[in-house]
């Protein structure tokens, strides 16, 4: 196959990456439906690379958010060939190395039956020329249809009950709306009427939005497998919302951008970006979304969910005379203990396998912690990206520590107490209590 020099074009691009796919050797199922190549691992994750062939950008989505490949001078270049591929080839690895089933090897597909694809939404958007080209295939014997509308929002719906929704980019969704004068206050709710969704109430499940990201996002909160916006919610960056959602499924995207549009339609000069997981929201379980930078771009941040433990008030520790403190163990099997980190109170839980102690990004913000080195941790759940820093005052009970190093870790549920602190102590543990005192 011969390429030109200026430019990659689309059939060359999806061959190359095929040829990347395949030189693995692993069990990655690839599906080619007009400018939109998806990539099926072995558990269940999915990349999709979009090729938009007005603009000649690539978009590369996977389930934690994607990064858009912009050509230069009108044509690919070598270099930004060269940095397609080489991150391309880099989330490729990652995702098989995230599960050792990723790592198999092909598995052959029976001939006699052919096999529809899975259904894919892919829309191509220029600022000039609205709406264009939504093709929805479906499964099991639908007929595909064209359905090419300016002024309403695409449903991407599947009718099929197992369909999952795809990580997509779509870059407006509905033109037909005007665009705001003013940037709205953080935590700006708005709820869109002809989706019957309800305000939520006080009894409703409570959900804490964090925006770690270094810019502001726009939460839209869409019916199952559809791209009609419910609710919106915008969140500066380094800020956080906390808001009450009636109790069900939602499908989520963020918006993401610099110049305001409006509620549905989020940012003028950005993307949507639709997550493959849905939120399921359950009554008495409060649930946290935190969303954390990844990469230099707008679109790069990584989204967490968690469902929130509210806090169980430990019974005061005793102090003796010499200031030693004696805690009892919880219900858990864990022992916990009061302190502070620069005035800022916090609860430890013993962890006499960790090295170092560890404390929430939460409490390093109240505490002013600023000067942070960004490190990478092993954790349980896989890598994690945290820093390492420098608390000048540290209380334990009655006890004062001075330059104590901490980790400070992204999503932390319950701050940690480590070698590095305990070592300072004489530690003495029976079946139902624990005795620090002075060494």
């Amino acid at each position: 196959m011969t390429e030109s020099t200026n430019h990659e074009p689309g059939s060359a691009l999806f061959a190359r990456i095929q040829q990347l796919v395949n030189e693995r050797g692993v069990d990655i199922r690839q599906h080619l439906t007009g400018n939109a190549l998806r990539l099926d691992f072995a558990d269940g994750q999915r990349l999709l690379v979009n090729f938009d062939s007005h603009t000649q950008n690539v978009w590369v989505a996977t389930r934690s958010g994607g990064i858009e490949f912009i050509h230069r001078d009108g044509g690919w270049h070598t270099h930004d060939r060269s940095e397609l591929f080489a991150r391309l080839g880099e989330i490729i690895e990652q995702t098989i190395a995230s599960d050792p089933i990723n790592a198999r090897a092909p598995v052959a597909q029976p001939q006699a039956v052919r096999q529809r694809p899975d259904p894919v939404a892919y829309r191509e958007v220029r600022e000039s020329h609205g709406l264009r080209n939504i093709l929805i295939v479906l499964l099991a014997g639908l007929i595909g249809f064209w359905a090419a509308q300016k002024m309403n929002p695409p449903a991407v719906n599947a009718d099929k009950a197992d369909a999952q929704p795809e990580t997509v980019s779509v870059s407006q969704l509905d033109l037909g709306q005007q665009c705001e004068g003013g940037f709205p206050a953080n935590g700006s709710i708005t709820v869109f009427p002809e989706s019957g969704l309800r305000n939520g109430g006080p009894n409703d499940p409570e959900i804490t939005l964090k925006n770690d990201h270094a810019h502001p996002l726009l939460l839209i909160l869409a019916a199952p497998n559809t791209v009609i916006p419910s609710m919106s919610v915008l969140v500066h960056a380094r800020q956080s919302v906390i808001l009450h959602l009636p109790a069900g499924q939602y499908d989520m995207m963020f918006g993401v951008g610099t110049a305001w549009c409006n509620a549905r339609r989020g940012f003028s000069d950005g993307h949507i970006l639709k997550f493959d997981k849905s939120l399921t929201v359950e009554m008495d379980k409060p649930m946290q979304l935190a969303a954390q930078s990844s990469g230099a771009g707008m679109e790069d941040f990584q989204l967490f969910v968690k469902t929130a433990t509210p806090e169980v008030a430990l019974p005061a520790p005793t102090f003796s005379g010499d200031g030693s403190l004696e805690v009892q163990r919880q219900a858990n099997g864990h022992f916990y203990l009061p302190g502070t980190i620069e005035n800022v109170p916090v609860t430890f839980m013993v962890d006499t396998g960790a090295s170092v102690t560890s404390i929430s990004r939460d409490i390093a913000r109240q505490a002013g912690i600023r000067n942070c080195k960004e490190v990478q941790f092993q954790t349980a759940n896989g890598t994690a990206t945290g820093c390492i820093a420098l608390v000048t005052r540290m209380t334990l009970g009655n006890f004062v520590l001075e330059n104590i190093t901490v980790a400070v870790m992204p999503n932390m549920d319950t701050n940690l107490l480590g070698a590095n602190v305990l070592s300072h102590f004489q530690v003495n543990q029976s079946n139902s209590s624990m005795l620090i005192g002075k060494r």
